[in-house]
Formats: C-alpha cells, structure tokens, sequence
C-alpha cells in the first residue's frame, strides 16, 4: 500500500509540474479563497451576477476551492474531460455545447458566454506549454458555488469555474497493443435514468467509485456496470462496444455487426459518437442495443474495445476471465483505432491551441 501511494504522489507532482488551472469565483472577502482577491493575478469578468466575479491562471498549489463551495460539499455541479493532441484542442465545440447543456439540465446559470470560456481556456493550455507532440487534456468544472452548509441549491450565491490543464497517460502504451481485461461489478448497478439522467456529466460519479471499489481486488483497470435488470449499460468511465465478424467480413464490411448499449443507460460519449460514425462510413453493421449482457462481449469471432476521451480507443481482450476471440485485439478494433487516430490528427476536428479570439467566435458559429 505504501508504494502505491508513493508512486501516485510521484505521478500527481509530475503532472503538476506541467499543469495550470483557471479559476472563476464570485469574490466575497472573507469566503473566496484569497488568491482570488490579488488584483495583481486576477481580474474582474462582468456579468449581471450582484456579486464581482473574479478570475485567474495559476499553478495547482495556489488556488483552491472554498469548504462551503457545494461542487465539494455535495457533488453538485458538471465538467467535461477534453483532449488536447497534435495542436488542436479535439472536438472542442461538442465538448463545450455538453458542458452548458449539463449546466442547463442541472439548473447552475452559466457566468460566461461560451466563447468567452473557451478563449481563456485556450490561453490556460498556451500557459502550460503542450507541445504538438504531446497529449493534453482538459478539466472544465462548473459548480453551484459558494453556499451555506445545507444542501438548498437557493443559498448558494453564484456559480465557481474552474478549467484545469495538463498532460495525461489514462492508459499505459502498450496496454493498446494488448489490450485490458474488464471486471463485472454484480453488487453496483447503473441507476435507470429516470434517477438522474446519465447524459449530465455531474460531479457525482460515487456509483461509478462504488463499481470499481467493488472489483478492484481483481487487479483490473476498468469494470462494466449492469442495468437494474442485468444488461450491460457502460464501463465506471467509458462507452463499450462488441464486434462479431460473420463469415466474408474481410471482403464485405456489413457482415461486421458493432453493437453498444442504448444510450438511456450510459452516457452518450463524443468519443462514442465519433466511433459510430467511423464504424458507419467503413460500412460496418453499427447499431445501439438495450440487451446486451457480458457474455455478449466475449466468446470466438468476437473483438470488444471500450471508448472514452481519455481511454480513446482501449481494446478488450478478456471480460471475467471470458476470452475475447483470441485473446489480442482484433483487426476490426485494430482498424478503428487507426480510424480515430486520424480523426485527432485531422485539421477539421478541433480547434487549434494558438487561435486568435476571432478564430474562436467563428468556430463556435458567433
């Protein structure tokens, strides 16, 4: 136990030596972290809030969120995981429209227009200095904000933002020439959404936690999480799919049926969705299915792979010790993997670090 944790302190300071966070806060003295209050770090963003609205970029050891902020209180707030790679910030536009619609259907007014927050993002990750060559990744959170120790969501007094970025390695390299092996979590199942609706990407993940502290003596890095009837909904922090290839898939691409849970029980990831529409333009039998049960996921002619911002494409060999065809990632999976790296190398599939703001504005459509 102690040499994980010295091996996780070791991995927390390195990313924080390459790391910057922008922070957004309502400045009340006497409640709003200090940093906020430096007239010489922060400036004053206007908004029709009544209270002045400060913000800043700064190292992750120098801001941090109030005791009364109810994102740490009660979970309540939403954020968005976002890749950096090749320049570009990917896919940047459909990240941001989740990020205000999840503020939306949780009822937190958003302080910032969008195209506003998406330049001092981008001035946050030129802060941090990734280089082309490197992979980033990006943390948008927005909270209630700061509010008195019960949970009423009208004593809180406006909104906290904070974006935090820096590089990331979800997944060691070579895990995506081999693959990873996937735990079912029996005791932890997926809310029905009509519960809280899994296409908020809220601060509360603690059933995901709960799925992961269920099967972690398994050693494995990843579980899938069952409906209340048993079928299989999504992973603890990714989208999952299944493969079968009919006999002549090599020569016809409609007999390679994809298959992943319906959409009611997982969240509808941009990753997810940019893998359907690779899937569909390769010709590829691609289709959202609310009855898939674990064993679905394994067995001869079959590949599975999971999907996820910072996972990407993760190939699956084995769920529960259940093979996946032979145990290697498959030449579908293998296929789709080049598709997406593409994709992220691609100069129409986000928006470059260095934009000027007008370059912003027009690809947000403003």
């Amino acid at each position: 136990m102690a040499s994980a944790i010295q091996s996780t302190i070791h991995e927390l300071s390195q990313m924080a030596r390459k790391a910057k966070v922008f922070a957004s806060m309502p400045w009340i003295e006497g409640l709003t972290p200090v940093m906020m209050g430096d007239a010489e770090r922060t400036t004053t963003y206007a908004t029709d809030e009544i209270v002045e609205r400060r913000e800043g970029i700064f190292n992750l050891d120098e801001i941090g969120l109030s005791p009364l902020d109810h994102g740490g209180l009660y979970g309540d707030g939403c954020f968005e995981g976002i890749l950096i790679a090749h320049g570009r910030v990917w896919l940047f536009k459909e990240h941001l429209e989740r990020w205000y619609r999840s503020a939306e259907m949780t009822h937190i007014d958003f302080p910032y227009a969008i195209e506003d927050i998406a330049w001092r993002t981008l001035e946050t990750i030129r802060r941090v200095g990734i280089a082309d060559d490197e992979q980033g990744y990006l943390r948008p959170v927005l909270t209630r904000g700061l509010g008195n120790l019960g949970i009423n969501p009208g004593k809180c007094i406006a909104p906290t933002i904070y974006v935090v970025a820096s590089t990331i390695a979800l997944y060691p390299p070579e895990k995506y020439e081999t693959g990873i092996e996937l735990s079912v979590a029996r005791q932890t199942r997926r809310p029905d959404p009509e519960f809280v609706d899994p296409n908020i990407k809220s601060l509360n993940y603690l059933n995901n936690i709960f799925s992961l502290i269920e099967t972690r003596d398994a050693g494995r890095l990843e579980t899938l999480m069952l409906t209340h009837k048993g079928y299989v909904a999504e992973a603890s922090a990714d989208n999952i799919f299944t493969i079968y290839r009919k006999e002549g898939w090599e020569n016809d691409p409609s007999k390679v049926e994809i298959r992943t849970p319906l959409g009611d029980y997982c969240l509808r990831g941009i990753t997810r969705n940019t893998i359907i529409d690779l899937a569909k333009a390769e010709g590829y039998d691609v289709r959202e299915d609310a009855h898939l049960i674990p064993l679905d996921f394994t067995g001869p002619e079959k590949e599975c792979f999971m999907t996820g911002t910072g996972a990407g494409l993760m190939p699956v060999t084995a769920v529960e010790c259940n093979q996946v065809g032979d145990g290697r990632p498959g030449p579908v999976t293998k296929n789709l993997l080049e598709k997406l790296r593409a994709n992220q190398r691609s100069t129409e599939s986000g928006l470059p670090v260095n934009a000027t703001f007008e370059e912003v504005k027009r690809y947000l459509g403003k």
